[in-house]
């Protein structure tokens, strides 16, 4: 079962998506901000670009997005969103640690943010070389600094 793959995201996958995240993320944004169903759908739709998303799919079943691209000369991770029977698979540690190595050696940095009430992510993600950078009011900035040894 731990065997993934990832796909680009099609102009399909916008149901899909807002799905896997909805599975992944629904405890934590009612807990912080409250999960109201036709916003957290429209700014799904506003933010939603096959761009930056991909699909990660275990035997071809879709179990996850990941939304990263390059701004500002970082690499921004907009999100990783595993559905809750695929969690603790270390799939999303194998995600990350492929995004770290192509940081290294691109030589970029890495910036997400993290839902305060999420204690699990935050930890996964210091777990792997995150430090906080900076908080908002609901999110910890997070940040990656490249190895200078690559």
């Amino acid at each position: 079962m731990n065997k993934y793959t990832i796909r680009k995201a099609s102009p399909g996958d916008l149901e899909l998506s807002f799905a896997i995240r909805k599975n992944a993320m629904y405890k934590y944004i009612a807990d912080s901000k409250g999960w109201v169903e036709d916003k957290e759908m429209q700014d799904h739709i506003e933010d939603f670009s096959t761009d930056i998303m991909q699909i990660i799919e275990v035997n071809g079943k879709p179990v996850g997005v990941f939304e990263s691209g390059v701004e500002d000369g970082y690499i921004h991770i907009h999100g990783l969103y595993i559905l809750e029977e695929f969690q603790n698979y270390k799939i999303g540690s194998r995600v990350m640690n492929n995004t770290i190595n192509t940081a290294n050696t691109k030589r970029r940095s890495i910036l997400l943010q993290v839902l305060k009430v999420n204690i699990k992510a935050k930890a996964f993600y210091e777990r792997i070389g995150f430090k906080v950078r900076n908080e908002t009011e609901h999110y910890f900035q997070m940040i990656y600094n490249f190895s200078h040894k690559c």
